[in-house]
């Protein structure tokens, strides 16, 4: 097969894409725009404040938005899981390049506007809820601009490493990629801690996340300290997830060349 990329080729093995994954797609799909509206409107339908409510937001940002995106993306190499549809996916005459690309078009189709939709839904259902309550009751509060700068860096590394697992991984893919993204993880945050804790003057409480500006508190003081890095080094940090995405598309992308897609 010519592995060379010819753009005609590429819009046919596109459209054979959403016809062969499409149904299976759009289900999921419908089911994970589902639960989020299920979760998220409620709010609208109370004149009083309920901490629930308002809860309900964050646990579809982590659960739907980042893992159970995570889980649609776990899914687009599902053509080469079994023996049956893997030979009719290999006899598609089209080079890998064109096959990995239409896969990925497929996949950033959804979970791109699925995070939109999230934040759409995020503040025009608080806006409405804050309109409506009733005088006296305390207002709900909007996800602060660090926590969706970080709920953005974080899906952008969660769907890379998803993207991968799929393709690395044949069996239990989703579970291995999630143990791997935790253990991860685990030890990127135990190293952040570490080296804001040596570069700082004992903190009685510290909060050093990936990404993001570090958060000290000393002795019996209730106020926090911020630390962020130098302006310049941010501009690293902003673009670090970015980096990294495209990695782990590039390895993905090798470990289908190896499987002689």
């Amino acid at each position: 097969m010519n592995q060379t990329f010819n753009f005609q080729r590429f819009l046919l093995i596109n459209r054979l894409e959403i016809a062969e994954k499409g149904r299976t797609q759009l289900l999921m799909a419908a089911v994970l725009v589902g639960a989020l509206l299920l979760m998220m409107l409620p709010i609208m339908f109370s004149n009083e404040h309920k901490d629930t409510l308002s809860g309900l937001h964050t646990i579809s940002l982590v659960m739907l938005v980042l893992f159970g995106g995570s889980l649609y993306t776990n899914q687009v190499f599902g053509q080469y899981d079994s023996t049956n549809s893997a030979i009719a996916a290999l006899m598609v005459p089209a080079s890998r390049l064109e096959k990995f690309l239409s896969t990925l078009l497929l996949n950033l189709a959804f979970i791109i506007p699925f995070f939109v939709l999230y934040l759409v839904l995020h503040f025009s259902a608080m806006e409405y809820a804050n309109n409506h309550l009733l005088s006296g009751e305390e207002k709900y509060e909007l996800m602060p601009e660090f926590a969706i700068y970080y709920s953005f860096m974080s899906a952008i590394v969660i769907q890379g490493v998803a993207f991968l697992g799929a393709i690395y991984f044949t069996k239990a893919a989703y579970i291995k990629t999630a143990a791997v993204l935790i253990v991860v993880i685990g030890i990127g945050t135990a190293i952040n801690n570490f080296v804001a804790e040596s570069m700082t003057p004992s903190p009685s409480a510290i909060s050093a996340t990936p990404f993001m500006q570090w958060r000290l508190q000393f002795g019996e003081l209730e106020e926090y300290y911020y630390v962020n890095v130098p302006e310049q080094i941010q501009h690293f940090v902003n673009l670090l997830p970015i980096l990294i995405l495209l990695s782990l598309w590039y390895i993905a992308y090798i470990r289908l060349v190896e499987k002689e897609v």
